[in-house]
């Protein structure tokens, strides 16, 4: 059953009710002790009667779950070891025999108040109605060691200074505009070895002209042939390599002026200088 919730007054309930009411009533004596013990707090010994008076009450009509609630209650406000038994008993009806065992062990380990003899053999014996024939209290909860002292942290590093501002300037090398100069003027004279080769070549295809002027011309033209091819591959080579020198600029790295402004007094008057 679960806690809290009504039986109905069945009977069998009502036999049970019975039984346990006459148990129960040999342990309500043990009410007296919120008389008996001093009372710090009377708000609080109030509401222990009264959750007490409560408990017992529901327990008589059968209502074993609310019983708990009430007698747990009454325990919190005031721990005593009757009020704990009755919790038990009244747990252990409404189905809960694990948590009944639990509170009785809790009951045989109370030093403050202490359960005399006869609460204690009762708490066995209804323990051994559930099976437990040889109740032990509940082991003391040991104290807690307390936690190591946690490492100290090294120190972080520190953080080297900022390097000094630098100005980044672009300029173009003279050899770039050698090397572009070097292209225009290779390619010139490729071209022109290459177009007088050309216009030779009607000269000594002329079935009319002189042979051995046709033989010399072709000669000629043969040789200003392959300086005009050679001329102009370097003179493309050249612009090749100007027009990346002129796409990729040499960088400069200067550190950056710092500005400083200095004040002095002499007897002339006052002195104002700086660097910018």
């Amino acid at each position: 059953m679960t806690l809290g919730s009504t039986q109905d007054e069945h009977p069998s309930v009502q036999r049970q009710a019975t039984i346990g009411s006459l148990a129960l009533s040999l342990v309500l004596a043990s009410s007296q002790a919120f008389a008996q013990q001093p009372a710090p707090d009377e708000p609080r010994l109030e509401e222990a009667r009264a959750q007490y008076r409560n408990g017992v009450q529901a327990f008589q009509r059968g209502r074993f779950g609310e019983a708990t609630v009430h007698f747990e209650r009454s325990f919190r406000a005031r721990p005593h070891p009757a009020t704990l038994y009755n919790a038990a008993e009244a747990r252990m009806r409404a189905g809960d025999t694990v948590g009944a065992l639990s509170q009785l062990r809790e009951l045989l380990a109370m030093t403050s108040p202490a359960p005399d003899a006869d609460l204690a053999t009762r708490a066995r014996a209804l323990a051994g109605q559930m099976g437990e024939r040889d109740l032990q209290p509940t082991a003391p909860v040991a104290v807690s060691t307390p936690c190591p002292t946690c490492p100290t942290c090294p120190e972080a590093p520190s953080c080297p200074p900022p390097p000094p501002p630098e100005v980044v300037t672009s300029r173009i090398s003279g050899g770039a505009w050698a090397l572009g100069g070097a292209a225009l003027v290779f390619t010139a004279v490729g071209a022109g070895f290459l177009g007088v080769a050309i216009d030779n070549s009607s000269t000594y295809t002329d079935a009319g002209a002189n042979l051995d002027l046709q033989t010399r011309i072709r000669d000629q033209g043969e040789t200003y042939r392959t300086i005009g091819i050679v001329g102009l591959a370097v003179g493309v080579g050249a612009a090749v390599g100007a027009v990346w020198m002129f796409t990729h600029p040499q960088e400069r790295r200067v550190a950056a002026p710092v500005a400083r402004l200095d004040f002095g007094i002499s007897p002339g008057g006052l002195s104002v200088a700086g660097t910018f």
